[in-house]
């Protein structure tokens, strides 16, 4: 049976010209809590924010 263990949680914002990642979240953010926090930091770019992303990491093990 193989399992998944989430290694990392990062919130990518979208923007015009590129993206922002925020890295190194809580494993046990929400996801309104996650989108607050990309909300937070897109004020603090001077481009709009198209779009808020979760992005999961996982290691998939074999048991």
């Amino acid at each position: 049976m193989v399992s998944a263990e989430v290694k990392d949680v990062k919130v990518v914002l979208k923007l015009a010209k590129g993206s922002q990642t925020v890295a190194g979240c809580n494993q046990g953010a929400s996801n309104d809590q996650l989108y607050a926090l990309g909300s937070a930091v897109g004020t603090l770019t001077a481009e709009a924010v198209e779009s808020i992303s979760k992005v999961e990491e996982t290691v998939l093990v074999n048991e």
